[in-house]
């Protein structure tokens, strides 16, 4: 099992209880823990979380905004349910998007976010086909995406891209259900990863667009 961050956006160390809430809930959804259009139990996740259900509540109506639960009259809240006719228009976004934000990413990104891209480069490179296993893979090409999307310093753009990458993340699950995320994808993250490190903006820029592409393409022929 690999070491990578919870798929929710991380907090920092003065975050409240609905962040933690809002954190938990959005993994679960977003890595399939909670299947699409499978019944949320605030009561259940009220005892395992430890923690009232007022923030639990207001992470799901975050949650809701983020298009990843909907919630019916006198139902319930539930997970959304997974358009595979989204993956098209979800894509576009990402074509568009993803490459700005790489090239931004090697223009500005910071000493920690730099030594984090170090840390992920590791973890990449000491990947071995025979044991990863493929939600590792899907989280950890959801964490390094989110790393470049906050690295480039444009907080709407991070917004709309960790939006659209989760909702990408979810389709993604269920279409490699029928066939495997390919590890030369993530590898591909590295030379991403690199070409930030080195200040290469048109690079990297480049780089993701090659790779937005591809994925979406294999994904698509699934």
């Amino acid at each position: 099992m690999l070491e990578i961050p919870i798929a929710g956006k991380t907090g920092g160390s003065d975050e409240s209880l609905e962040d933690v809430a809002y954190r938990v809930i959005a993994d679960r959804v977003i890595m399939l823990g909670i299947r699409p259009n499978a019944s949320i139990n605030e009561t259940q996740l009220s005892k395992e979380m430890q923690m009232g259900r007022t923030p639990i509540r207001a992470a799901l109506k975050r949650l809701e905004n983020d298009h990843l639960v909907v919630s019916h009259a006198r139902k319930g809240t539930f997970a959304a349910p997974v358009d595979l006719a989204d993956l098209e228009e979800i894509a576009e976004v990402r074509r568009a998007l993803e490459p700005v934000a790489a090239g931004m990413a090697a223009g500005k990104a910071r000493a920690d976010a730099r030594q984090t891209f170090g840390k992920y480069s590791e973890v990449i490179r000491a990947l071995e086909a025979a044991t990863v296993d493929q939600s590792d893979l899907m989280r950890l090409d959801l964490a390094v995406h989110q790393l470049i999307y906050r690295a480039a310093g444009n907080g709407h753009m991070e917004e709309i891209l960790i939006r659209y990458a989760n909702l990408w993340t979810r389709i993604q699950g269920v279409m490699l259900e029928r066939r495997p995320l390919i590890l030369e994808h993530i590898l591909e993250l590295d030379d991403v990863i690199q070409a930030i490190l080195a200040k290469d903006e048109a690079k990297a820029s480049k780089l993701m667009a090659d790779h937005v592409s591809g994925f979406s393409t294999y994904i698509s022929s699934t």
